[in-house]
């Protein structure tokens, strides 16, 4: 399937990359028990990830930092470029995990200026919705631009 006005361009592939690094950085921040940065890398690279995409999907560059917000977003330019299909799927995917991409969203606000430190499971769980997250994004680009 192919979204028509959909690009591809250099500035995707800039976020995307910049997303998965991020995603990295966090991997690594938990190994090594910076709990905080591991939250804050976290919720950065799934909202690296959908801008990326939204990009591709819009043709424009997205601002806003919120994750539940961009998906929102996502959802509603699928439906606009006729990809129902897929626009319901990330939408039930939206709705099953909210309560997760709300905590997601949180991280980068708490991980910065909150008055407590995440914890190791906190850290844990924030870079496995992200993890997760991304591997559902990652997905939905490979059935829309294959």
């Amino acid at each position: 399937m192919r979204l028509a006005g959909a690009v591809s361009g250099e500035y995707a592939a800039l976020l995307r990359k910049r997303a998965l690094t991020a995603l990295k950085w966090a991997r690594r921040a938990c190994d090594e028990g910076d709990y905080d940065i591991c939250a804050l890398q976290s919720e950065y690279a799934v909202q690296l990830y959908l801008k990326s995409l939204l990009y591709r999907v819009l043709s424009e560059e997205v601002r806003g930092h919120d994750v539940r917000g961009l998906f929102g977003l996502l959802v509603a330019s699928l439906f606009e470029q006729g990809v129902d299909e897929l626009a319901r799927e990330i939408s039930e995917y939206v709705r099953r995990h909210r309560r997760e991409l709300a905590e997601l969203s949180d991280a980068h606000t708490r991980a910065v200026y909150g008055l407590f430190e995440y914890g190791e499971k906190e850290a844990k769980l924030l870079l496995e919705i992200a993890e997760h997250a991304i591997n559902k994004l990652k997905e939905l680009e490979e059935r829309l631009f294959a």
